[in-house]
């Protein structure tokens, strides 16, 4: 085992783990950066781009975007958290400028209204482009940690943090290259991990890594976790082919005016999507679906031909010049790519909106954890605004990264105490186990379970039924079989983030479960209504005496408790 001792370190290599990295180094902490992925990778280079940001339309205003967050969120946000975001928005764009990145630019040279558009669930035009996308931004961030001088530590997974009279004093990982297992010795620890959007493989459009790890983490180690059971699911994306299922091909912004959801008997579903949230068009085609009049994909039509009929070829033209649709004239082909026909759209896992419970400074309720990006729940309550995460990973990255740096100073170094020998060996007994199970095998056991029992819309008898199978799983998981390499043995990989990902899948559910109601983007077709008098709640979830359990809270306008350093 190799020991490490540093002031802060930081767990995810993405927009909020470099920025918090960035800046507790900044402020003069010995700062580790810990990452399965390259640094730069993950959702953050995976995403467009784009970002909302406060005062680019003359009529914009902090108020209303705090607003638009609330509305779409379906009013269980954090109005803090929101209001952080809305005031600080600016400033995340200059720290993404200042790490190297470049937004679109009008004839002036300035980023104004003329370059902003509207995305989805928001009421004003209010996100501002790039040049180059998510690939860019990677490579900026890369860099931005190179030059800050962190110790960079990738291909590493975290297992396990390390916990002492009640605070977070370090963290476990695995390193894949060598299968060496780290102990980190630290004073303060950010999650910044990301959300759990590969536990609906294949229906999903986030990357391998996304297996919520930080969730899992945080809740083994005594932090709350909120809202879980609000999972985002993008309306539109491919059912077909299988090599092709999840790729988003649209937002309901893209539907244009006229576009229409058709079902398998050729009915209008919905029309006039295009100022309609995710959730609330990927509700529709699930509850459609489960009517029974889906497509034999298991989705519905979506039609966009009347935009044409109705305002010209402009409107193809407008539509595919601001979005990547190429793969639908791969998937479907030509007549689909240009409209001539309707193609099948299924929702596909896109977001985590739940995650650790955190204060404005990203503090949790376990002393010594931070939490930051989307891993950290409470922002975005029901349903996430486009463009938005790339708002909150910068600003709460870095408020995250300065509160970890400056609670660091009061604090000795913790010193090993033979707790992390546990784990070290738990961590080496997966290399060569000679059970029954393969890892890869029930990590897709778990993620069709979950996608049937746990996805677009729920019900009580699916969700005992996911329960149960989650705890077949994880009973078959005690009894894995792996080779003994311990350079890349990615089936070693995949039992640690099978046993994180089996926590993650029953939060998600139990919190499902819990709430009673349909609000955002949980859908419960046993209770279709939203039910502000009794449910507009939080759904609380924790691990105590052995056992994850769930559990209504008011909402409030701070974190109660939290901030005690």
């Amino acid at each position: 085992m190799q020991l490490r001792e540093y002031d802060v370190v930081c767990i995810g290599g993405g927009g909020a783990g470099v920025s918090a990295a960035v800046r507790a180094g900044q402020l003069g902490a010995r700062v580790a950066l810990i990452s399965k992925d390259p640094i730069g990778y993950g959702c953050t280079r995976l995403a467009a781009g784009n970002m909302a940001c406060t005062g680019v339309a003359a009529a914009d205003s902090v108020e209303r975007f705090v607003d638009d967050i609330l509305s779409g969120g379906d009013d269980i946000n954090n109005r803090r958290l929101a209001e952080v975001v809305a005031a600080e928005a600016p400033s995340a764009a200059a720290l993404m400028e200042s790490f190297g990145y470049i937004f679109r630019r009008d004839p002036k040279g300035r980023v104004s209204e003329d370059t902003a558009r509207r995305a989805g669930g928001h009421t004003i035009r209010r996100t501002i482009g790039r040049f180059a996308g998510g690939v860019s931004l990677g490579q900026v961030l890369r860099a931005a940690s190179a030059r800050s001088h962190v110790a960079v530590y990738e291909d590493m997974i975290a297992s396990r943090l390390l916990i002492r009279n009640g605070r977070v004093e370090g963290v476990v990982g695995l390193h894949l290259t060598d299968g060496e297992v780290f102990s980190f010795s630290s004073k303060s620890v950010i999650l910044a991990t990301g959300g759990a959007g590969w536990l609906y493989y294949p229906h999903t459009d986030c990357p391998k890594a996304c297996t919520g790890d930080g969730f899992a983490l945080a809740l083994r180690a005594g932090a709350e976790l909120v809202d879980m059971e609000q999972v985002q699911f993008l309306p539109f994306a491919l059912n077909h082919p299988r090599s092709m299922i999840g790729q988003p091909v649209g937002e309901p912004s893209s539907a244009g005016r006229y576009g229409q959801l058709l079902n398998n008997k050729g009915e209008v579903v919905l029309e006039g999507m295009n100022r309609m949230t995710r959730a609330q068009v990927a509700n529709v085609i699930g509850l459609e679906v489960k009517k029974g009049n889906g497509t034999k994909y298991g989705g519905l039509l979506l039609d966009l031909a009347p935009n044409i009929a109705k305002s010209g070829q402009s409107a193809w033209d407008t539509v595919y010049s601001g979005l990547p649709f190429g793969a639908i004239r791969v998937a479907y082909g030509e007549k689909a790519f240009r409209w001539e026909e309707p193609w099948d759209v299924t929702p596909s896992a896109h977001f985590t909106m739940g995650g650790v419970r955190i204060d404005e400074y990203g503090r949790t309720s376990l002393e010594g954890l931070y939490a930051a990006g989307e891993v950290a729940g409470g922002l975005h309550g029901g349903n996430r605004l486009g463009s938005v995460a790339l708002t909150e990973i910068f600003i709460f990255g870095e408020r995250a990264g300065e509160q970890a740096a400056k609670d660091a100073t009061k604090r000795k170094q913790p010193a090993f105490d033979g707790s992390h020998l546990d784990e070290e060996k738990r961590l080496t007994a997966l290399f060569g186990a000679t059970g029954r199970h393969h890892p890869t095998r029930l990590m897709r056991r778990l993620q069709r379970a979950m996608w049937d029992k746990v996805g677009v819309v729920r019900d009580k008898q699916g969700l005992l039924e996911g329960l149960e199978e989650i705890e077949t799983i994880a009973r078959l998981s005690e009894d894995l079989a792996t080779p003994e390499n311990r350079q890349y043995n990615l089936a070693v990989a995949d039992a640690v983030e099978l046993q994180l990902m089996l926590d993650v899948a029953r939060a998600t559910t139990l919190a499902a479960q819990e709430r009673r109601e349909s609000r955002g983007a949980h859908v419960r077709s046993d209770f279709p209504d939203r039910n502000d008098e009794a449910w507009r709640q939080n759904i609380v979830t924790v691990y105590r005496e052995g056992r994850i359990e769930s559990r209504v809270v008011p909402i409030g306008r701070d974190v109660s408790g939290f901030g005690n350093g």
